[in-house]
């Protein structure tokens, strides 16, 4: 409470202690899972000068013994072998220190009133450990805060990257040193920002003027007190196809004062196409449109012209073209808005092709080859002439939501066993999936449980019913199927359900405010702060869809037919990947 912080490799630095040290290294204790005390009214500056992660708050690197049991050993790093992992229950005293600290009994960290200046790094890093950080000020640094944490919230953050003074340095290249706000990462995240300031951050260009003109905004170029050219309030990492993102960033009450350059997509490769699986998946959930400057409730996603119309989901997506991203209002649905949202599902369905990824194939940023094996587009007319969302041997897809639905199409064919995993969906939302099989196809599909044993509370397996029409799929609680025997469409909803058991002992469209097994927790994962509600998938189970067809290789042997599915009623035209108006009187529409 209250230290002031100058010099060194790093003002505070907090290496995790994953086991004790010195005289009680032999006890049965985790550190590193142990809740923090108070940390707060703390300043570092005039520090992180030799290394571009070194934070004037560090919450990384790890101090353990080697394998000899004697030898102590520092790695300053990201040790991502040894997590902090707050804990509300001592895992240790219950039994084994490596037991799962599950639900109810995770715990956050908190650093409160902390304030960082003169760092040519990070004001603030974070490598591990849930964490809500109230109350912080960073003022001329290259970046105010990362953190890799899957529930990471910052509330009441003011960021000044250049405040106008010079910065006196060893070397003086103020221009060497960025000017960003806040970097997202690329995938098992979830990271909240609230009631957060963002002043001259962000690279000064004509280029980047689409949001304030004033001569004084963002930084520029100087050496005294300047930024690099590719500073930016707000940064994606897309350089991976290999690891992508799913729902994992929210923000509220976002203000921007005098900023230059806004957003951007970042791939240390460049900006050359093809573009990457994680630059098109991106995606932020905007709850007040302050980001986006409608002032309502945005979708956020990628802007990059490979994705085709995936978030050009009605001709009013505003396109933004710093990132680039697209802005979609939620309100241009129903009438209260409430059926748009994100959604989230990996795939799998050939073990063969899904393990060259990261080797021969969909890299982290080694541009290896990552090329499409298939897409998915929305339903309708509308969307026909769009090949779609490239779909890859690392087929995580996320996008629009509560529309008509997602048409998937493999180029080996209709897929045999399917498998569908990483759900993350609104039941508000729903997440709609077509693929067409050859005509006479029948199937299994079943939703799975992890660690589940059944009994007379709780089931392991759900097996779908086969539904009368795609409509009653689409209101039904996720466990029916609709097969058109004339067209070969297979539509199914996609819902996120419990990790541990499908029913209770029934199934039902499960919802937010259910509870967990034997009433511990909640039944569906979440991260959910300040006003923002961000879901979180579930490891473990899946859904499956076994086709009985005819098998060549990992595919149905049978071409499927070409189908589009049509979405208006007579008289009505596809307007928005949800909606359908009337011809002659478009105030007259129809939605999903």
């Amino acid at each position: 409470i209250g230290n002031a912080a100058s010099g060194g490799w790093s003002g505070f630095a907090f290496p995790v202690l994953y086991s004790p040290l010195g005289p009680h290294k032999d006890i049965n204790y985790r550190p590193s899972s142990q809740m923090s005390l108070v940390i707060d009214g703390n300043t570092a500056h005039s520090t992180g000068w030799w290394w571009y992660h070194a934070g004037a708050f560090y919450l990384g690197g790890s101090l353990y013994y080697d394998t000899d049991g004697t030898t102590l050993v520092y790695n300053a790093g990201r040790d991502q072998s040894r997590n902090r992992q707050p804990c509300l229950v001592d895992k240790c005293a219950e039994s084994d220190c490596n037991n799962y600290c599950y639900g109810p009994q995770r715990g956050w960290n908190s650093i409160t009133n902390t304030k960082t200046f003169l760092v040519p790094s990070v004001g603030m890093n974070s490598w591990s450990g849930r964490m809500e950080v109230k109350g912080y000020e960073a003022h001329d640094v290259a970046l105010a805060l990362e953190a890799l944490e899957s529930g990471f919230w910052i509330d009441d953050m003011l960021v000044v990257c250049r405040t106008g003074e010079n910065l006196i340095m060893p070397s003086q290249n103020a221009n060497y040193i960025k000017g960003n706000g806040f970097f997202w990462y690329d995938t098992g995240q979830e990271h909240i920002i609230t009631n957060t300031t963002f002043r001259n951050c962000g690279y000064r260009s004509e280029a980047y003027n689409q949001y304030d003109t004033s001569p004084t905004r963002g930084c520029d170029g100087n050496s005294l007190n300047g930024c690099s050219t590719g500073s930016t309030v707000f940064g994606f990492l897309t350089h991976s196809d290999q690891f992508t993102p799913e729902l994992m960033q929210g923000t509220k009450d976002i203000s921007f004062e005098d900023c230059g350059r806004r957003f951007r997509l970042f791939d240390f490769n460049g900006d050359s196409e093809p573009s990457t699986v994680s630059g098109r998946g991106q995606n932020w959930v905007d709850v007040d449109g302050s980001i986006s400057g409608f002032n309502e409730a945005t979708l956020i996603g990628s802007g990059l012209s490979d994705a085709g119309l995936w978030w050009k989901v009605e001709p009013q997506v505003v396109h933004d073209p710093q990132g680039p991203l697209e802005f979609i209002k939620q309100s241009n649905g129903n009438s209260n808005g409430s059926l748009r949202g994100l959604g989230h599902i990996r795939l799998s369905w050939d073990a063969s092709l899904h393990n060259t990824v990261g080797g021969s194939s969909c890299g982290n940023g080694n541009q290896a080859a990552c090329p499409p094996v298939g897409h998915v587009r929305h339903y309708g007319s509308m969307f026909e002439s769009d090949v779609g969302l490239p779909v890859t041997a690392n087929p995580d897809i996320v996008g629009p939501v509560g529309g008509f639905g997602w048409l998937l199409s493999l180029n080996g064919g209709a897929p045999h066993t399917l498998d569908i995993t990483g759900i993350e969906v609104l039941p508000e939302t729903p997440l709609i999936l077509g693929i067409v099989y050859p005509l006479g196809t029948s199937f299994s599909i079943t939703a799975n449980a992890a660690y589940c044993y059944a009994n007379s509370q709780y089931s392991c397996i759900e097996t779908f019913i086969q539904a009368n029409s795609a409509d009653d799929v689409r209101t039904s609680d996720g466990n029916l199927y609709h097969f058109d025997a004339a067209t070969g469409l297979l539509t199914i909803r996609i819902i996120m359900y419990p990790q541990t058991f499908t029913g209770n002992p029934a199934w039902q469209l499960w919802d937010n405010d259910m509870t967990g097994k034997y009433g511990s927790g909640m039944a569906l994962d979440r991260f959910e702060r300040g006003g923002v509600f961000l879901p979180q998938q579930a490891y473990g189970p899946y859904l499956q869809i076994a086709a009985d067809c005819n098998r060549n290789g990992a595919y149905c042997s049978q071409t499927p037919d070409v189908v589009n599915p049509n979405v208006c009623s007579s008289g009505y035209e596809q307007v928005a990947y949800d909606k359908c108006c009337q011809i002659g009187n478009p105030s007259v529409c129809q939605y999903a």
